[in-house]
C-alpha cells in the first residue's frame, strides 16, 4: 500500500482547519505553499469530503501526488450540493487548477467557424479555437469537408466570408453579391435584421437541425412567393433541396429522432482520450476529441468531470450515452436539465445499435491516442500498459500464445505463435500433432506447453516473459500442471477467455476485466486470434490429407494427382457423388470420370 505523504505537521493552517470543517454543501479549494491553486471540488458534506483525502489510503497516484502539495484549504459554503455544482464549474473555468480535470481539444483537424457575436457574422475554416463567442463546428474529417461545408454556407444562406468592416458605406460590391453567395451587407443592400435570419438559418444547417430548419425555409419561401418576391422564394426552395440531398449524403443516421452525445475513451501510457459524437435528429452531424492528461483509467469519477467541463461551455442533448455510470449521476442529470431546461437522461447501453455507437467513439478514441505516439512508442506504452494490469514483474516483450484445434476429436492439433515488443515473430512460430485423440482439451493444452518448454530447456533457449492460453481456467490450470512438472513455475501465465474477454491467473481469485477500448485487450487479442488462425489451418490442412487419402483414393485406378483435382473441383466427397457425368468430365476428363461413375454405383 502506497504511503500519503501530507502538509499536516509543516502547515500552519492545515491541520486547525480540517478540524473546524462544516457539515454543509460546498466548494473546497485546495492550495500550494505559495498560494497557488492546485484543485477545486464540491462536495455535498464539506467535513466527510475533505477529511476523506487525509484518511484513505487508497488514493490513486495523481491524487496522492496532489495531497503531497497542499498547503491550505478555502471553504465555500453553499445552500444545496447543486449550487456548489455550478460554483464548482464556474471557479474551475475562471482559474484552470492544474489537479482539476482540463479537456484539451484536438486542434490538428479544422473547424468552421460563424463569427454569432458580430452584427454580420461571417464563415470561414480554422484549426484555432478561442473563447471569442463565435460558434465552432467540427472537426472535420478529412479536412477537405470542412471548406466544402464552408462553401455551402456561402452559397445556400448568403453568408460572407471577407474580413471587411461593415458600415454600410462601401461604394461597391464585389462579385460574390453578383454570383448570390452574399448579400452584401457592406453596401447596406442587406437590413441587419435579414443577414441575422440568414445566419440563424446557417447555424441551424450547421448543427444539424434539419427539420427545425425546413420548416423555417419553407415559411420563407411562402413568405416571399405571397409578396411576389420570386427571385428570393426560389432562392429558399433551392436551399432547401440543397439541405435534403446534404443530409441524405450523412453515412451515419439512426431511426431515434432524439438529440444525442455519446463519449468513448481510450487510456495508454497516463494519457486519455475521449471522443464525443454528436447526433442531432437521427444523423451525425459531428465530433470532437478531447486529450487528457495524469489519468489512470477512465472510470465514473473521470467521466463526471470530463461532462462537467464539457457542457459547462456546450448546451446538453437531450441523451447522454457513456460506458459507464458517471458519479453522483442523480445530481449531474439536474444540473445538465437545468441548463438545457428539459430532462436530460444518461444511458450506458447494453445492447443493440447504441452500443455500436458506443463502440465507434471509443475505437476514434483509440485511433486518436495512438496518433499521439510514434509507432516504437507506441508499443512500448501498450506493454508497460500489459504490465500493469496484469501485475507483471518485467516488461512482457516476448509473448507466446497457445490454442487448440480439432474436428470431434480428429486432426487435434496445438499452435503456438510468438510476438515481440507487440509485433508477430513468424520465424518462432510452432505447431504440434496432438498425441491424444480425444476431445480433451485440458490435457491437449497441458501436452502442448510441456512439449514446447522441454525442448526450449533442452536446447538452452531464452523462455518468453509471457505465456499466454486461449480459454479460461482450465486451460490455464492445465498449463500451469505443465510449468510446475517442469520446473519452470517462475515463467508469467494467463489465460483470454473469449466469451466475455476475461483474463486469468495464477492464484487470482477473480478474474481480470480489461476495458474494451484499451489497446492492452486489444493486443492481447490480436495475439490469441493469431494463435486461432494459426492452429486452424494445420488443422484443415490435415484434414484435408485424409480427406484425400481415406475415400477419393480408395475409387479403384484414381491416384492421389486425380484425387486433388476432384476435391479441388467440388471441394467435398459429398459433391463428388452429386455431380453430373458433364462437370466431372470437364475436371478430370473422360476416363477418370467413368472411374466416378462406376465407384459410384457401387458405394
Amino acid at each position: 500500500m502506497a504511503v500519503i505523504r501530507t502538509n499536516l505537521e509543516k502547515s500552519p493552517f492545515l491541520k486547525r482547519k480540517l478540524g473546524d470543517l462544516p457539515q454543509r454543501p460546498g466548494c473546497y479549494l485546495y492550495r500550494d505553499e505559495g498560494g497557488n491553486l492546485l484543485y477545486v471540488g464540491k462536495a455535498k458534506v464539506l467535513r466527510n469530503r475533505v477529511k476523506s483525502y487525509f484518511q484513505n489510503k487508497s488514493l490513486d497516484a495523481k491524487t496522492r501526488r496532489l495531497v503531497a502539495r497542499i498547503w491550505d484549504i478555502e471553504l465555500i459554503v453553499c445552500e444545496t450540493e447543486l449550487e456548489a455544482l455550478v460554483l464548482e464549474n464556474n471557479l474551475i473555468k475562471e482559474h484552470f487548477p492544474p489537479f482539476n480535470i482540463l479537456l484539451r481539444d484536438d486542434k490538428s483537424y479544422p473547424y468552421v467557424k460563424l463569427t454569432w457575436r458580430e452584427a454580420f457574422p461571417k464563415v470561414y475554416v480554422t484549426r484555432k479555437l478561442r473563447k471569442d463567442g463565435s460558434l465552432y463546428f467540427g472537426p472535420f474529417f478529412p479536412a477537405s469537408t470542412a471548406y466544402r461545408t464552408a462553401e455551402l454556407v456561402t452559397r445556400f444562406f448568403q453568408i460572407r466570408d471577407c474580413d471587411i468592416e461593415i458600415d454600410g458605406k462601401r461604394g461597391r460590391a464585389c462579385l460574390k453579391y453578383q454570383l448570390h453567395r452574399c448579400t452584401a451587407p457592406c453596401i447596406a443592400a442587406v437590413s441587419q435584421e435579414a443577414y441575422r435570419e440568414q445566419a440563424r438559418e446557417a447555424r441551424l444547417f450547421l448543427e444539424g437541425k434539419r427539420e427545425e430548419l425546413k420548416a423555417r425555409l419553407e415559411a420563407a419561401m411562402w413568405k416571399a412567393a405571397e409578396a411576389a418576391a420570386f427571385e428570393q422564394a426560389a432562392q429558399h426552395r433551392d436551399a432547401l433541396q440543397q439541405v435534403d440531398a446534404w443530409f441524405t449524403r450523412q453515412k451515419a443516421a439512426s431511426a431515434d429522432l432524439d438529440d444525442t452525445d455519446i463519449f468513448g475513451s481510450a487510456v495508454l501510457d497516463g494519457q486519455g482520450c475521449v471522443h464525443r459524437l454528436l447526433m442531432r435528429e437521427g444523423r451525425m452531424v459531428g465530433r470532437q476529441e478531447y486529450l487528457l492528461d495524469d489519468v489512470e483509467t477512465f472510470d465514473a469519477r473521470v467521466l463526471a468531470g470530463v461532462l462537467q467541463r464539457v457542457y459547462s461551455a456546450d448546451t446538453p442533448p437531450a441523451r447522454i450515452l457513456a460506458e459507464v455510470e458517471p458519479e453522483e449521476s442523480e445530481l449531474l442529470r439536474e444540473w445538465l436539465s437545468g441548463l438545457r431546461g428539459t430532462k436530460v437522461r444518461l444511458h450506458v447501453p447494453q445492447k443493440g445499435e447504441k452500443v455500436d455507437l458506443l463502440s465507434m467513439a471509443q475505437e476514434n478514441a483509440r485511433l486518436a491516442l495512438e496518433r499521439k505516439f510514434e509507432p516504437a512508442r507506441l508499443n512500448e506504452a501498450v506493454l508497460e500498459g500489459l504490465q500493469a494490469f496484469l501485475g507483471l514483474s518485467h516488461l512482457p516483450r516476448r509473448l507466446e500464445c497457445f490454442d487448440i484445434s480439432h474436428g470431434q476429436g480428429r486432426e487435434v492439433v496445438a499452435s503456438c505463435v510468438v510476438f515481440s515488443d507487440g509485433r508477430p515473430d513468424k520465424a518462432r512460430y510452432r505447431r504440434f500433432k496432438m498425441t491424444n485423440e480425444q476431445n480433451d482439451d485440458f490435457a491437449n493444452m497441458q501436452e502442448a506447453v510441456t512439449r514446447r518448454y522441454k525442448r526450449m530447456a533442452e536446447e538452452g533457449q531464452d523462455f518468453p516473459d509471457l505465456v499466454l492460453i486461449d480459454g479460461g481456467l482450465g486451460q490455464l490450470h492445465a498449463a500451469e500442471a505443465a510449468l510446475k512438472e517442469l520446473g519452470l513455475e517462475q515463467l508469467e501465465l494467463a489465460s483470454l477467455a473469449k466469451k466475455e474477454e476475461l483474463v486469468f491467473r495464477p492464484g487470482a481469485t477473480t478474474p481480470l476485466k480489461i476495458p474494451k477500448s484499451s489497446p492492452v485487450l486489444q493486443l492481447l487479442q490480436r495475439i490469441r486470434d493469431e494463435a486461432h488462425r494459426f492452429a486452424i489451418s494445420y488443422h484443415r490442412a490435415l484434414r484435408a490429407k485424409r480427406t484425400l487419402k481415406t475415400e477419393l483414393t480408395q475409387i479403384p485406378g484414381v491416384g492421389p494427382a486425380t484425387a486433388k483435382k476432384l476435391l479441388l473441383a467440388f471441394g467435398s466427397v459429398t459433391q463428388v457423388r452429386e455431380a453430373g457425368e458433364a462437370v466431372l468430365v470437364a475436371a478430370v476428363g473422360p476416363a477418370a470420370t467413368a472411374k466416378v461413375l462406376a465407384w459410384r454405383t457401387t458405394t
